[in-house]
């Protein structure tokens, strides 16, 4: 068995000391070979939205990759990676209430991994998450990383564990912190016990931080002119008030129609499809209408960048 970490933190920083301690766990439980790769020490090539890659994938073509050549940056070497992971982890500190740059740059190239979807959407991975702050400023950060754990492995069902830890500033910090890192020990025990219980056939349970949507246990919704939703799953929720409480209910049948499932992915493929068709029908009217916007050029000229 293999387990792949990925870890946008800095070189022995808290995130990685959180990440080896939870590899600790994983060989001394189930003896997986555990490997670490240093997000902010890529070189990943920053996706342009040309959706040459969609559109091929779409058709079917799933050899094509990226206009970005392969090995022109880290991406398909880290993707050879998680295909040969059994689970992974995925981790980041927060900045700006957001996980790092550099982590959601990997997460953009993600429709340039040719077949990778469809093959862990099949037999799915066991994933899992966690992330730390130096505050409190960090709203959005284990939900994106529990977000980009679910792409990488496939389901929201194949997600172990996650957490999140506030006030851990420093560099090295986070080994002053003895329930902290107790409790990665045992996030690393319980990807751990999920590896072990899919090679008998079985199926993990989710154990990590609790949220308000069942599916991928985020703690957010968001308010639209219809109604109330999770803004990661854009399942619908019952909101009512019980005992002074904001309850948010998520029937089945709603459930069944988030964005990760089936339904879902059929929906958004199709969606893809309109839009291009449309542009290609208007293609003639577009290419008229876009001189006037070409014409009128406004940005500035970026000085030369020096090394020195």
């Amino acid at each position: 068995m293999k387990v792949l970490g990925l870890c946008s933190g800095r070189k022995n920083g808290n995130t990685e000391i959180m990440m080896k301690e939870a590899f600790m766990a994983i060989e001394e439980k189930c003896g997986a070979e555990c490997r670490l790769v240093r997000i902010q020490d890529t070189v990943i090539n920053t996706c342009i939205g040309c959706e040459t890659c969609m559109m091929n994938h779409l058709k079917g073509n799933w050899d094509f990759r990226c206009v970005h050549k392969t090995g022109s940056d880290h991406f398909y070497f880290i993707e050879q990676l998680m295909r040969e992971a059994d689970a992974i982890i995925v981790s980041s500190p927060a900045y700006n209430l957001l996980p790092t740059g550099q982590l959601i740059k990997f997460l953009n190239k993600m429709h340039a991994s040719g077949n990778y979807r469809d093959v862990v959407e099949k037999e799915n991975k066991i994933g899992a998450a966690f992330s730390i702050g130096g505050t409190d400023w960090t709203n959005f950060t284990l939900n994106v990383c529990k977000m980009i754990a679910m792409e990488l492995t496939g389901s929201y069902d194949a997600l172990a564990d996650a957490v999140h830890f506030d006030f851990v500033p420093a560099k090295g910090a986070i080994l002053l912190e003895d329930e902290m890192m107790a409790r990665m020990h045992q996030f690393g025990e319980t990807v751990a016990e999920a590896l072990l219980m899919k090679e008998k056939g079985e199926t993990p349970s989710y154990s990590g931080l609790g949220g308000v949507c069942p599916d991928c246990h985020g703690n957010l919704l968001e308010i639209r002119p219809d109604g109330v939703y999770c803004p990661q799953c854009l399942t619908k929720a019952k909101i009512s008030i019980v005992d002074g409480q904001l309850v948010a209910e998520f029937t089945e049948e709603e459930r069944a129609k988030n964005r990760w499932s089936v339904w879902g992915k059929r929906l958004h493929d199709d969606n893809i499809r309109k839009g291009h068709k449309k542009a290609t029908d208007g293609r003639a009217q577009i290419t008229e209408a876009m001189k006037k916007y070409v014409e009128y050029e406004r940005a500035v000229k970026l000085p030369e960048i020096t090394t020195e």
